[in-house]
Order: structure tokens, then sequence, then C-alpha cells
């Protein structure tokens, strides 16, 4: 969680849409240098990205702005929405709507990691599980992983599940995250701890062959 002068840095752009260091500046008692350093570390960290803005003549200026993972640093109540939407869905017999959106939903989700870690130019399977793992960040898993080159074991962690309201009321995301692992590496992808049933992440065992 961001706490000081970055995390102002993130509300001030949250409420501009975009800043400038410049702006940054004349809107905090932050030096230019640490402002410089702010915005480094917050790219760095993936809470914001930066953009080239042309507003008339001359070099475009660098902007900020804030990411999906930045955004999720704001209250929203995105969860307990879907959640009540699925309620509904439920008290109306559409089990069978909700489990088409989920598997479709899943389905663009492999598809979407598949594609990145392809269009990575190294091949190793180290690279290709880092590709994975900052997909993952992304979309707020909080992802961990660890590489046995010895056992050829890959353990995968997702320390935080960003659909945990969902889960309350279905565990077809937790099955479909599942088979995730297994479509995307190998059919003994096995999931070792789960934060369903109390432990603290959701892990993956992967076993490494010729083909993963």
């Amino acid at each position: 969680m961001l706490t000081g002068s970055k995390k102002e840095l993130i509300d001030l752009i949250k409420r501009n849409g975009t800043i400038s260091i410049d702006e940054a500046v004349e809107k905090t008692d932050l030096a230019k240098t640490t402002l410089r350093e702010h915005f480094l570390q917050l790219e760095r960290d993936g809470y914001v990205e930066r953009d080239y803005i042309r507003s008339g003549p001359g070099r475009p200026c660098l902007q900020f702005q804030i990411t999906q993972k930045g955004n999720s640093l704001f209250p929203s109540s995105e969860s307990a929405l879907i959640k009540e939407l699925l309620n509904y869905l439920k008290s109306k017999g559409e089990e069978e709507t909700i489990k088409e959106f989920f598997e479709g939903f899943w389905e663009e989700r492999l598809d979407k990691a598949q594609k990145r870690m392809d269009e990575i130019t190294k091949s190793s399977i180290k690279s290709r599980v880092e590709m994975l793992v900052q997909m993952l960040e992304e979309e707020g898993f909080m992802p961990e992983f660890d590489l046995d080159a010895q056992k050829r074991e890959l353990t995968i962690k997702e320390c935080n599940c960003p659909f945990s309201e969902v889960i309350k009321e279905t565990r077809l995301p937790c099955k479909l995250e599942a088979l995730f692992f297994k479509r995307l590496f190998n059919e003994k992808a096995e999931r070792t701890t789960y934060i369903a049933e109390g432990d603290y992440a959701c892990s993956y065992q992967i076993p490494i062959n010729e083909d993963t």
C-alpha cells in the first residue's frame, strides 16, 4: 500500500487525469529531483505510465497517468455489484449464463497470456514465466514464482484474489484458474494451497518438461 508523498502523487494524478513533473512541482511541496525519483519508482512498480502529449509547436510534453494497478488503490464497489448481479442471475435460474460468461472470460485470459508469452524474444521458461507474472500483477493477483531448475518444477503463488467477492457466490473462477495453468503449461499442474480454504495464497506446482 502506498503512503506519504507517493500516495499524494497518485491522488493528484487521479484528480487531474494526467500530470507533468513541472505541474507536480507547482502543486506539491516536493523538489523536482524528488518528484522525478517518485515518478520513476511508481512507473517501475506499475502504478503510473508515461505519455507524450503535444499541445502546440515544439516537443511533446511528458505526462504521467494512472494505470489499472494504480486505480485499484482507490475505493471501488465493483466487486459488491458483481456479487449482487450473480445473486440476481441465480435467482432467475440463469446459472448456465453465469457459467458461459466466466468460461468466456477465462478463455480470453488464456489467449492473452499465450500471446504475451509467445511475443518475447527469449524462449527460456524463465523469461516466459516472468512475462506471465507481469500480466498477473496487472490483474491484481500479487504473484510470486520460484523456478527450480534442478527439480524441473515451477511454483506460482497468487497472494491476492481479485475475485474474492465473486468467490463467495461461485467457486467457478477457482476451477477455471486451475484449468488456466493446466492449459498454459501442462495437465500435471496442480493447485497445492487455496485462499478459499484458508491459505494465504493460491499456489500451483507445475512440472517442467521439454514442451513447457
